[in-house]
């Protein structure tokens, strides 16, 4: 129980301490006006290592605080979070999450269907001059940022989220015919 309690302690700091790299750091690495989206692969994970509903929230929340801190619409980021936590959640149990190409997929993916909803979202507001294909550069160029995250982030963060999750019985044998 107490294992449980620092792994959760930890991976909130993990957020946290994302949400400073993603406001400070990663700005000095932009690449024609695109940068890695740190908090995203972070959500994409928790929704890929727990369910639809603890993604979901994860993404509202961790876009409702990207949205008090560095964004211009409220509400904006935390509906983009939702969907792409909630969706990427729906596939917790269809993959084989060993695997490194898997979280490669999802977050190419989920970096798409989150910056769908924003530039929609912008779209909607009527500040978003952007073409369709300018969009797409922008979306496929940060998927890649994104992915070399990933790669570099995967197997830590698959230790921290995977030990979350223990068998109750340590011993099968005993669990199956006892």
């Amino acid at each position: 129980m107490q294992d449980r309690f620092w792994r959760s302690l930890l991976i909130l700091f993990s957020f946290i301490l994302a949400l400073i790299l993603q406001t400070t750091v990663l700005p000095l690495m932009q690449f024609r006006g695109v940068m890695p989206d740190l908090l995203l692969i972070l959500v994409i994970f928790t929704a890929l290592f727990s369910n639809s509903t603890v993604g979901g929230v994860t993404g509202f929340i961790v876009g409702f605080l990207q949205d008090l801190v560095i964004s211009r619409y409220l509400g904006l980021c935390a509906l983009s979070g939702l969907l792409t936590g909630y969706l990427v959640g729906q596939l917790e149990g269809k993959f084989f999450k060993d695997n490194p190409i898997v979280p490669i997929l999802l977050v190419f993916g989920g970096t798409f269907v989150y910056n769908a909803v924003y530039f929609l979202g912008r779209g909607l507001c009527g500040s978003f001059p952007l073409t369709l294909i300018q969009m797409t550069r922008t979306t496929f160029a940060e998927a890649i940022y994104n992915i070399i995250l990933t790669f570099l982030l995967y197997y830590p963060f698959m230790q921290l989220f995977c030990h979350m999750k223990k068998p109750k019985s340590g011993n099968y044998q005993n669990s199956f015919y006892g």
